[in-house]
């Protein structure tokens, strides 16, 4: 049943209005058996082992490693990718069926890439950014109920420093937000308008989520004084710091019903975003998508040519980054030559490395030029 301590009419006059903001944390999702997807991740990395070859230790309470080399990160990094990019049919149909539900804002902790994945399934419009401490904010568009924003509060997988993977990056991150520089004062402002927050699946049971919530207040004072509500499970709270001076609304846990709960009311007051047409727009972004999973797997030829069926429909406009492909084409093809015939050498393996990075980075750059 849904809990019924959620105001949902209050919420329906929020979305209405749009100046709802929703935050994700990775207790949300969960596999089919009902175990946190963020579990499943430890077990694939291996995380618990005693000698793992990348981490020294994982911190399990706090969700953070200390790596054993700092050059081990985007080694790491890939294989959470990998387990991301892999199907997860349970957390799937929870997103996409948010993606229907007209949130102008939302604010994920879990850099996974999986709202995004959720919104081109059912083919919605939206904008992706991301927090990247001590990087200049990306121009800022307006966040709407028509082309909301999914904003990566702690980075994105696509760029691997962006990511708080480690005690050192929160430490960073904190600084970063506190001094102002990475996020468009316009974010800010939208964030400071809203009236209504929801938390779903965030773990207020650690302690550095008493910190994240400082970086909220840091954004907008008027954060106490608006309504605010919290799936949490109850048996994990160790105090009532968050109910005492954050003034957060607890109800039990029930993120996915009470998705599913909105959802069903946003269908009977006809605010659910209706499923479009496949238009240009969705199958360019789909392309794009698939280019970047195929550069990634290594099926280098097969993503460039996903990546230029994009850049050539939309000369002259990305005729430098077409002209970019070639150049990077060309030369993978020539190292990948010497590779085959045993010719290469340890800079030509290198630049191969270099190449294919560059291609995979051109998707993102084609991304942003097309607004996709």
């Amino acid at each position: 049943m849904p809990p019924s301590d959620f105001d949902y009419e209050d919420i329906i006059d929020a979305l209405r209005e749009g100046d709802a903001v929703l935050f994700l944390g990775p207790q949300l999702l969960r596999d089919v058996q009902g175990r946190a997807l963020e579990e499943g991740l430890y077990d694939e990395l291996g995380a618990r082992q005693e000698d793992h070859p990348l981490i020294r230790t994982f911190y399990e309470e706090d969700g953070f490693f200390l790596l054993k080399e700092e050059n081990h990160r985007r080694r790491l990094v890939r294989q959470i990718r990998r387990f991301y990019e892999k199907e997860h049919p349970a957390a799937d149909a929870l997103l996409q069926q948010l993606a229907r539900i007209p949130f102008p804002l939302f604010v994920s902790l879990t850099p996974d890439g999986l709202l995004q994945r959720a919104f081109g399934a059912q083919r919605q419009d939206y904008r992706s950014d991301f927090y990247y401490r001590g990087q200049p904010y990306e121009p800022y568009v307006a966040a709407t109920r028509e082309r909301p924003l999914l904003y990566g509060m702690l980075g994105s997988l696509s760029q691997a420093d962006s990511l708080v993977l480690t005690h050192k990056d929160l430490f960073a991150y904190l600084e970063s937000i506190f001094a102002g520089k990475s996020m468009a004062p316009e974010l800010r402002k939208h964030i400071q308008d809203a009236r209504t927050f929801i938390f779903l699946g965030l773990p207020f049971e650690k302690w550095y989520m008493q910190l994240l919530l400082r970086v909220l207040y840091h954004i907008s004072s008027r954060l106490e004084s608006l309504e605010q509500y919290a799936s949490h499970p109850e048996e994990q709270m160790k105090d009532t710091i968050f109910e005492e001076e954050f003034k957060i609304k607890f109800v039990p846990e029930a993120g996915p019903d009470f998705i599913w709960e909105l959802y069903r009311r946003c269908e009977e007051e006809g605010l659910l975003k209706p499923v479009p047409e496949e238009s240009p727009r969705h199958r360019y972004r789909s392309l794009l998508q698939e280019s970047q999973g195929l550069l990634r797997k290594n099926r280098i030829p097969e993503g460039i040519n996903q990546l230029r069926l994009v850049l050539e429909a939309h000369r002259p406009l990305s005729d430098g980054q077409l002209d970019d492909l070639t150049l990077q084409e060309r030369a993978y093809n020539e190292l990948n030559h010497k590779i085959i015939n045993g010719m290469a050498q340890e800079a030509d393996r290198a630049a191969l490395n270099q190449a294919i990075y560059r291609c995979i980075t051109l998707v993102s750059d084609t991304q942003k030029l097309l607004e996709l």
